[in-house]
């Protein structure tokens, strides 16, 4: 009995040993996937030094001589930090996201697809001032100087069994698509409400969910089939076709994390009379859905005419909300109706 109690105690100190070896190797592995801080790192594609600071917050200062190398040094430290946030981003808007999670999202790639958003992003791309499209080549050349520098990647990367492809200018412009359109997301409210009207009726339905014109028709595509008129003077949708199509909007929802119900913004001034400088105080809230990492990255450019720090999204070679030397700026979004619904029909050679 003796003698098994001290291979017991032997065999639980070796098992001890292994896991403090394994999980400390694997701590130090995971370790040198976060991002350099100190050093110098030789890259091709700026006009001179960029220097790269953060301050006490990890706040990213980048400094270089021109806009366009201040943008590379943002898509250097975007890729840094962010990499594995940004490959998913940019599969979700060319609808690639099966490629790597199966057949959890193809239901969300077939709807990102026929919507279009890399047509449209394509399409915008080919359209683009030459200052704007030079900004988008840095960041990406940025971008792609982290990658060639051969880092440890996420662990996302390794658990997945994915490479990050190049980065492209199109890959900045289809998140910036999804995010239009995830602030603009109105075809669903249409949906619930049609769904509304079927339950309880127009006036309650108006009372729970109030319509964007006060007495005007609820706008949904004519000529479905086996209509019910239900509502104002417009036509509604079939219950279970709604449903349906709530469903989807649901997938899209979990699997992008966009068209959170409770995103939103708002936004003020407080006047010079009020404040302690005697200048006026802008004041930005934005309400976009909570995830982790954030759908912010705060950033510091500095470069030729460009002196701003504020938020970014991480990808894009701009401070979306933020300052610089003379003005601050914010963005709301005010509920626009920018989205309509079409019933599209086939026969045996056109679409109608």
């Amino acid at each position: 009995m003796w003698l098994l109690m001290r291979i017991a105690g032997w065999v639980l100190v070796l098992v001890l040993l292994v896991a403090v070896v394994g999980g400390g190797g694997g701590y130090l592995w995971l370790r040198r996937s976060l991002h350099q801080t100190t050093g110098e790192v030789q890259v091709r594609g700026i006009s001179g030094p960029v220097t790269i600071v953060r301050d006490r917050d990890d706040v990213a200062h980048i400094t270089g001589a021109t806009e366009t190398d201040a943008a590379f040094g943002l898509g250097f430290v975007h890729a840094q930090e962010r990499l594995w946030q940004m490959e998913v981003q940019r599969r979700i808007g060319h609808a690639r996201l099966s490629e790597v999670f199966g057949e959890t999202t193809l239901r969300t790639d077939k709807f990102l697809r026929t919507l279009g958003v890399a047509r449209a992003a394509r399409s915008a791309l080919a359209k683009l001032d030459g200052e704007t499209l030079a900004m988008l080549e840095a960041d990406a050349a940025g971008i792609n100087a982290f990658l060639a520098t051969n880092p440890v990647l996420p662990p996302e990367f390794l658990i997945i069994g994915v490479q990050p492809e190049p980065w492209q200018p199109i890959d900045s412009l289809v998140w910036a698509k999804m995010m239009a359109w995830d602030l603009g997301s109105k075809w669903s409210n249409e949906v619930m409400r049609a769904l509304l009207i079927a339950k309880v009726g127009p006036e309650d339905a108006n009372f729970l969910m109030q319509s964007y014109t006060t007495d005007g028709p609820l706008i949904l595509p004519e000529g479905m089939p086996e209509l019910t008129t239900i509502g104002h003077a417009g036509p509604s949708i079939q219950p279970a076709t709604a449903q349906a199509m709530l469903d989807l909007w649901e997938t899209i929802h979990q699997t992008t994390g966009l068209g959170d119900l409770l995103s939103g913004s708002n936004n003020w001034v407080i006047g010079g009379s009020r404040t302690a400088s005697g200048k006026q105080l802008l004041v930005n809230d934005p309400h976009l859905g909570n995830r982790i990492p954030s759908i912010w990255y705060l950033a510091h450019m500095q470069g030729g005419r460009i002196n701003a720090i504020g938020a970014t999204f991480p990808g894009l070679p701009a401070i979306v909300i933020g300052h610089n030397e003379r003005i601050a700026w914010g963005v709301t979004n005010t509920g626009p109706d920018v989205q309509d619904l079409y019933i599209e029909r086939i026969d045996t050679q056109n679409y109608v």
